[in-house]
């Protein structure tokens, strides 16, 4: 293996909870039921460049050797991932996560590049859990890894309006799921 710095990029499509899928077979994205990557629900919300948190949580395990103690092991309290990013393209999901919210039925905003139609502020949930899929590519356009996680997503800061392209700060934490994968190329 050649060890080399690396430029990395990433291209990002998620798939709500909740929403149908028919690829692999029919079923409603879950934690537990995850769409393959060729079905059309999938929503590309462009490139994102992610940040990657380990959140997990250690401690030092102490003996006394004979007296004094000293650390003999560390143990492994908790395990967690955070990605942070921005949404640089615009679209209805943006809208939804920085505003918490619904259209006027009480569900999310439709699919962009459809019209999201009349919507109400604050109506929805802060959270959407959904699959995000991520690919990361090198400076030479070469996958370096695919990621499947299954997330909490949530507006993470302030969406600008001013006199710079619009970006939509996410935090996305990764929930446990037996269907989190990932395939490093």
């Amino acid at each position: 293996m050649i060890l080399h710095r690396t430029v990395i990029g990433s291209q990002t499509k998620i798939f709500p909870e909740g929403l149908a899928f028919t690829i692999p077979s029919a079923g409603t994205a879950s934690a537990i039921a995850k769409p393959g990557i060729t079905d059309t629900a999938w929503i590309d919300i462009g490139p994102i460049k992610w940040t990657k948190n380990n959140t997990s949580k250690t401690e030092d395990h102490m003996v006394a050797s004979p007296g004094a103690y000293v650390v003999e092991d560390e143990v492994v309290l908790s395990k967690g991932l955070k990605l942070k990013g921005k949404i640089e393209k615009q679209s209805n999901l943006a809208y939804q996560l920085a505003l918490c919210a619904a259209a006027a039925s009480g569900a999310a905003l439709p699919v962009s590049p459809t019209a999201g139609g009349q919507y109400n502020p604050l109506a929805g949930s802060p959270i959407l859990r959904a699959w995000v899929h991520v690919q990361e590519y090198d400076q030479n356009n070469t996958l370096l890894n695919t990621v499947d996680y299954w997330c909490a997503i949530k507006a993470s800061g302030d969406t600008n309006n001013d006199d710079k392209a619009a970006e939509t700060p996410i935090e996305a934490t990764v929930l446990f799921s037996t269907l989190n994968s990932g395939t490093l190329t």
